[in-house]
């Protein structure tokens, strides 16, 4: 994955680039091993189990519909099967009727790419089967998305998007033309950029999966680059420009009848993105909530009814599993919940009853079945139970049925794509001994596509919409199936016919179906002929859903009086939804009345932590306002939540270089009552806490009496906080990060005393975090004299401590020589640091301190460790080890933090594949598992992977447990290692024992 380049160092003597460059090419050259020498090195004598592992056949196409047990009410259709087409993965329907299929044979080929495609599929005599199949776009790699636009096609096939044309009707794409470039590949082809669609406000909205990239759009130039990690990409198809927005997921989006996003992940199935980060950018001092929230009540471990045979493979791998150690357990359940899911889709047809529009539908290729949801609302998010209770509403009893993708069709059916693989798990994820025994790219000369339709199905005839006249297209606006409104508002769109701007006018205001009417309206805005007393209606419109979307339009008129409002009296809407809406948009205007109508919607759903969020997102301006506005309601100064809030204001206007805004501030704080003093010291520390130098200069100016008390009483209070061992440890924690904005003369003393081992675990660790925010020279001397009494945790935490300064580093070198810190204090990724470092004497000092501390080169290691797997462990003592040794970043039974990867998934390869992941780290890192080392304005270093990030901020998880969020504005440099978050060198904590204790312990996990 690139680099994330915030901002260029132009005198830093310490260059991280130039760091890391060696720190990576020492691994690849002495330390690591490629795959396949390790395999070699670690390749015991086998066992083979082919009597056992009997293939299972695949079934010709008819034979496979036999196969399907289908919700009572419905059937399903054969449309296309092979040799029309193969391994398909995305699809989209163009105005004809015709469907472009992206098709993905090479997956799980180790040995050769390049040979995947797109066919255009057709039915030429109307049966409602394709008949026919043409090579539009051959030779690609890995696509995996398509979407139709002006006669042509956006295709998915990172890095690029394409967009490509057939423009002399042989039905193949003469014209090619890279759209954007730079999006990540993952070596499990898993991650990818996935699923096309088409939002009500005339854009192609797709995401990045968990692989993002460092992105360039040919219509923007290459000099300005979009970083997509965690993000969403918006398409405006008509100028080919793109925005971010909020990401998550890995393969499958889908926008809902409102344009509500939904994403999944293999073990994730359903979860809603609780906002628009377009709208969290305009103020960059807000880290908001992560906007995924699972809506599955059950999640990964949902009972799924699987119907076919559990394939021999995967029977035998959990009976190795077991086998290799106590033999009493299979370590978990071969199948029947969530490993796979893929491919969410929101049901927009009118061909099935109308109770089913707004389900949600996710494939889960691994158990053969299709799982079903009903989404209801819970406050402003979801909650989406299982819908089909005594079975799946699809399943099969073949196990090569693989759905990995559905589409919403012109009839109004819901189409489900089939891969037809005998094995859609990838290939690295299973035990090579077994895996010989199975085709990894077994069916990919296979595919079929499937329709579900009701019973009673009559199929519609299909008009060709490019034949239609824009007035009869704005006829269609009206249609209840939701293909056939986007089809048409998208020709609209393409067309850009203003002559039907009345027709347009005309059913925004009288159509009786609400979706309808904000469609109309949004089309009237993708012709630039949306005129305001057209939007007033929209905005005064019934429907809570329709004011939404016409709230949305209206941040495109924040100069008008009357749209104003409008929209402040929205805010006053009995919908909470509503309401929520109004908060992210009215940050498009600007006058005193919008940041008063803030202030009441956050004083009625002050306990509602999105809500918060919305309104800070419209605070760029008129922060100040809103405080003063929010201490004067008493009713709300005692609420934890309204205090919360108030501090992150405090914080954001402290750091805002507005003067006006610090002075209302401390003008409000000084009319609070005495009873709330606590709360104005408190809002004073924020203030304080990322002062910028105009707030700064704002306070040393004042000739307030009560400005120099609080300046002076804020330390003292501080203290005392933070070392009265009566109060309660939570809120002694609260105080300390405060003393680092202290006096270092006045603080220090204060810190040593909450390193001293009398002192609770949480004191100490928080007292070390916030000693790295600290510049001061004494703070290494500060940890050293205290490192006797410190535990394993927080020696770790020490040690990033004082990596964070490249002086603190130096200090650590000294304290080592010394013998104040014992060398295998040091991590060995954190040794290597060291040993690279750009910095001529911290090289060699490092060189010389630590020559006898080198890690084997991983062939040796894994050789030496061949033995753990042949000795038999003891899954008690393997539960010690783990705790000590890997419970910093792996949770298992509620011990530990989950920061890597999901122990209970990796336990699925096989026991000596987990071996070699233990012990060579870096052979497979998947992109959410890798290092980044982040750099701060302030000359901070922050090393670890990240666990979060959206418009705003980025969260880095440390090795030590701890975590910080950074925001955008405040990083100087972000910087990938390319390595794993999970150090190389466990060898030197454990012996072969210990690792067959932990290999025991793993494998007893159900």
């Amino acid at each position: 994955m690139s680099s994330l380049h915030v901002s260029p160092f132009l005198s830093r003597k310490f260059s991280l680039v130039s760091f890391l460059s060696v720190f990576v090419l020492l691994f690849i050259s002495g330390l690591t091993l490629t795959a396949n020498s390790a395999d070699k090195s670690a390749s015991p004598k086998k066992v083979d189990y082919a009597a056992e592992m009997k293939r299972i056949p695949p079934r010709a196409p008819k034979d496979a519909l036999k196969s399907f047990k289908i919700h009572p009410d419905f059937k399903i259709e054969l449309v296309a099967a092979e040799p029309l087409l193969r391994d398909p993965v995305a699809m989209c329907f163009d105005a004809r009727g015709r469907a472009y299929v992206v098709e993905m044979p090479e997956y799980n080929d180790a040995h050769k790419e390049g040979y995947s495609s797109v066919k255009l599929l057709e039915d030429t005599d109307g049966d409602g089967v394709f008949d026919k199949s043409s090579p539009f776009l051959t030779d690609v790699t890995l696509p995996t998305a398509v979407f139709c636009y002006q006669g042509g096609v956006f295709i998915g096939a990172p890095p690029y998007v394409y967009y490509c044309k057939d423009t002399n009707g042989d039905g193949k794409a003469d014209v090619r033309e890279v759209v954007m470039e730079g999006f990540g590949r993952d070596k499990g082809d898993e991650g990818m950029i996935n699923s096309f669609r088409w939002g009500m406000d005339n854009r192609i909205y797709f995401s990045t999966g968990i692989d993002g990239g460092m992105v360039t759009v040919a219509a923007e130039g290459p000099e300005k680059q979009f970083n997509t990690k965690g993000r969403g990409v918006i398409l405006d198809p008509a100028t080919r420009k793109i925005e971010l927005t909020t990401g998550g997921g890995q393969h499958g989006m889908s926008l809902g009848i409102w344009n509500r996003a939904f994403v999944c992940a293999n073990s994730v199935p359903m979860q809603v993105l609780m906002y628009d980060d377009r709208y969290i950018a305009r103020n960059p001092y807000l880290a908001p909530p992560p906007a995924p929230v699972n809506i599955a009540p059950g999640g990964k471990f949902t009972k799924l009814m699987r119907i076919s045979q559990i394939e021999p493979w995967r029977i035998l791998r959990t009976r190795l599993r077991a086998a290799s150690e106590r033999g009493d357990s299979e370590g978990g359940k071969p199948s029947g919940f969530f490993t796979a899911a893929t491919g969410i889709t929101a049901y927009r047809g009118d061909a099935w009853p109308l109770e089913y529009q707004g389900n949600l539908f996710v494939g889960e290729p691994a158990n053969n079945l299709v799982y079903r949801a009903a989404p209801k609302p819970d406050g402003l998010s979801l909650v989406a139970p299982r819908a089909d209770q005594d079975a799946e509403f699809l399943a099969s009893t073949d196990v090569w049925f693989r759905p990995v993708q559905f589409e919403n069709g012109p009839d109004g059916a819901l189409y489900v794509l089939d891969m037809y693989r005998e094995l859609i798990e990838g290939a690295p994820f299973i035990p090579e001994e077994i895996l010989k025994h199975i085709d990894p790219i077994g069916g990919q000369d296979k595919g079929r596509i499937y329709r579900i339709v009701p019973k009673n199905f009559q199929r519609p005839a299909l008009s060709d919409l490019t034949k239609l006249s824009s007035k009869e297209l704005v006829a269609l606006l009206d249609s209840d199936n939701g293909w056939t409104r986007d089809t048409a508002q998208r020709l609209i769109y393409e067309r850009q016919d203003t002559s039907v701007v009345p027709d347009l006018k005309q059913l925004a205001a009288a159509s009786k179906k609400p979706v309808t009417r904000a469609t109309a309206l949004w089309s009237l805005e993708g012709l630039n002929s949306l005129d305001a007393d057209t939007l007033l209606k929209g905005l005064k419109d019934q429907d809570p859903q329709v004011c939404i979307q016409s709230s949305r339009i209206a941040e495109r008129f924040a100069g008008n009086a009357q749209v104003q409002q409008a929209m402040i009296a929205l805010a006053g809407h009995d919908s909470i939804e509503v309401q929520y809406q109004a908060a992210f948009s009215l940050g498009a205007f600007e006058n005193s009345a919008r940041n008063q109508t803030l202030a009441a919607l956050l004083s009625k759903n002050v306990d509602n932590k999105w809500m918060r969020m919305a309104v800070q997102s419209s605070l760029t301006q008129g922060a100040g306002e809103v405080f003063v506005s929010l201490t004067r309601n008493s009713d709300l100064l005692g609420n934890k939540q309204t205090q919360a809030f108030l501090a992150t204001l405090a914080i954001q206007i402290g750091a805002q270089s507005d003067v006006e805004n610090v002075k209302l501030l401390m003008g409000a704080l000084e009319s609070l009552p005495q009873s709330q003093q606590k709360l104005a010291q408190q809002s004073f520390r924020n203030l304080l806490s990322r002062a910028s130098a105009s707030t700064k200069q704002v306070l040393a100016n004042s000739k307030s009496e009560y400005t120099a008390q609080l300046l002076s009483g804020m330390m003292k209070s501080t203290i005392e906080q933070a070392t009265n061992s009566k109060l309660p440890v939570k809120t002694r924690v609260e105080a300390i990060p405060t003393l680092s904005i202290g006096s270092p003369d006045e603080t220090l003393p204060v810190f040593e005393e909450l390193l001293s081992v009398q002192q609770p675990l949480p004191i100490r660790q928080k007292a070390i975090t916030s000693l790295g925010l600290v510049n001061d020279e004494r703070v290494p001397e500060l940890l050293v004299e205290a490192w006797p009494g410190l535990s394993p945790q927080l020696r770790m935490s020490a040690v990033e401590t004082l990596f964070s300064r490249q002086p603190w580093q130096v200090a650590l070198l000294d304290a080592v020589k010394a013998g104040d810190i014992n060398s295998g204090d040091i991590s060995p990724e954190r040794v290597q640091l060291l040993k690279s470092s750009q910095d001529k004497a911290i090289k060699k000092r490092a060189t010389d301190l630590f020559q006898n501390q080198r890690l084997t080169g991983r062939s040796d290691v894994i050789k030496q460790y061949q033995s753990s797997l042949k000795l038999k462990g003891d899954p008690a003592n393997g539960k010690l080890v783990f705790k000590k040794n890997c419970a910093a970043c792996h949770r298992l039974e509620n011990v530990g933090v989950q920061l890597g990867a999901d122990l209970k998934a990796i336990k699925d390869r096989g026991t000596e594949a987990v071996l070699l992941n233990i012990l060579d780290p870096n052979r497979e890192v998947k992109p959410q598992y890798v290092t980044y080392l982040l750099v701060t304005t302030q000359g901070r270093t922050i090393t670890g992977l990240i666990k979060a990030e959206n418009a705003n901020s980025i969260t880095i998880a440390r090795a030590d447990g701890t975590s910080d969020t950074v925001l955008r504005i405040d990083i100087d440099e972000l910087i990938s290692s390319k390595l794993s978050f999970m150090p190389e060198g466990l060898e030197k904590q454990i012996d072969q024992q210990q690792m067959a204790d932990l290999l025991a312990y793993l494998n007893s996990i159900k």
